[in-house]
């Protein structure tokens, strides 16, 4: 079912949201939405497929710019799923990623072999991206469990090959420093499965070892490098950087050669930045990562249920800003999922959705973070960095404690603040935007952005 561009009071009681955006409902009805994936290079044919998400057990649907759903793929898992959260019914279908030059789908899962759960990674392909035709297996028969520590999220780099995160699959964690184990690991191969000449080990497919349960991947533009979430225990969730050949700990540590980790254990799941101009300017480069929390928890629940957003340090040795970006505040097990940038926003899954997870009756949905700045379309003055940086708001004595708190700025491209300021006087007389626009109102702090 197709909802699309809907802010109404029900999705505001359900969702905080970070202030200077609006959440929409763009899909609903979804069974159990895990990880969403862009096409690379979309169309603008209405009928032409925009995303994909993969549901848990074992079922690939495609999204349309025209926001219709269709089942690409359906009955992938080999076994009978059993919803129990949290335990065996965590594991299924769960990375996904589209390889640029073809609109092939990667695809990891977890399959039954004479009563064995191992992982395995396969590749789809389809005629018109929206019906799944064949399959191929790149990888497989590597020791699983139904209890996450799986298979996850799946990637193609800058350079072309394919990286897929591991989990140790819980039972033996000292594998994910066994060298000759796959698990705990992430893997770099080519597009066929084929190990690279220029991997550490030229004989490996292992890229870099000591993970836990890694279940997000993302590519960075500016550094050309692999970030992931990988979960801990009872505490040291993290985010780190991979490179080549590291050793990330696991299981002496979680924190070694991490650049963030939380004490208490929060779930992560996957991970984005916004890179490509899907919000302002001043959120270029920053990470947002979602916290997913318990595997089913009602309600707002102590950890989790959130997706956060930092600014990690220009030599990536770590975080310097974290702020909550979107909270679940309804009285349901929903809570984000996956996440990824795309046309004009953030796009999250929650899993669960509104429904009873447990029941199975598929209540998922995809939601869209948008920027309200860039969303409302008749302001006269850009929102731009150049602008921002021409502003003399910083001076103005209408300015106060809680504008300054925000960093709230170029109020007649922005609009009105939430501050409640009182008008003290006016700076935007003197102001170089105001000229060159020819805006001729005052105090747009407090009545609002300048239109056409």
């Amino acid at each position: 079912m197709v909802i699309g561009d809907l802010m109404d009071e029900d999705i505001k009681k359900r969702w905080w949201i970070f202030p200077g955006f609006k959440i929409e409902t763009m899909v609903t009805g979804l069974d159990l939405p895990v990880n969403i994936a862009f096409v690379p290079k979309p169309t603008d044919n209405p009928d032409a497929p925009l995303l994909y998400v993969t549901e848990l057990y074992g079922n690939i649907k495609a999204i349309t710019n025209d926001w219709n759903v269709h089942t690409y793929a359906e009955n992938l898992l080999n076994y009978e799923p059993n919803y129990e959260f949290p335990g065996t019914g965590e594991s299924g279908v769960t990375g996904i990623c589209v390889e640029p030059g073809t609109g092939d789908l990667f695809v990891s899962m977890i399959y039954e072999d004479e009563g064995n759960i191992k992982n395995k990674l396969v590749r789809t392909k389809s005629k018109n991206g929206l019906k799944m035709d064949s399959i191929e297996t790149i990888i497989e028969d590597i020791p699983s469990i139904k209890a996450a520590h799986q298979i996850q999220a799946v990637s193609v780099g800058f350079d072309g090959k394919l990286y897929v995160n591991l989990g140790e699959g819980m039972i033996n964690p000292e594998v994910a420093q066994d060298d000759t184990e796959l698990r705990g690991k992430v893997l770099r191969m080519d597009l066929d499965g084929n190990i690279p000449e220029d991997n550490p080990d030229p004989k490996s497919p292992i890229y870099a070892k000591g993970f836990r349960n890694p279940f997000g991947a993302v590519w960075r533009e500016s550094d050309k490098s692999l970030y992931i979430s990988d979960n801990g225990p009872a505490y040291d969730d993290r985010v780190a950087k991979v490179e080549p050949g590291k050793n990330y700990g696991w299981p002496e540590s979680m924190r070694k050669n991490s650049l963030f980790w939380t004490h208490l254990s929060q779930g992560i799941t996957a991970l984005d930045f916004m890179q490509n101009e899907e919000f302002p300017f001043e959120y270029d480069n920053e990470l947002f990562v979602a916290f997913f929390g318990g595997a089913y928890v009602k309600g707002p629940g102590v950890k989790g249920k959130m997706i956060v957003k930092m600014k990690v340090n220009k030599d990536t040795s770590g975080v310097n800003s974290f702020d909550v970006f979107v909270r679940y505040t309804g009285e349901n097990a929903a809570s984000p999922c996956g996440i990824a940038f795309g046309p004009g926003g953030l796009y999250f899954t929650d899993l669960h959705g509104e429904g009873n997870g447990q029941t199975h009756t598929p209540s998922g949905n995809l939601f869209k973070v948008s920027s309200i700045i860039k969303a409302e379309g008749e302001i006269l003055v850009p929102y731009t960095k150049e602008n921002t940086d021409r502003c003399l708001c910083p001076g103005c004595p209408t300015r106060n404690e809680c504008m300054g708190n925000r960093n709230e700025r170029l109020f007649c491209a922005g609009g009105k603040t939430d501050c409640d300021p009182e008008k003290k006087g006016c700076l935007c007389g003197e102001c170089p935007v105001q000229g060159e626009y020819g805006l001729v109102d005052f105090y747009y702090c407090a009545e609002g952005a300048a239109k056409k």
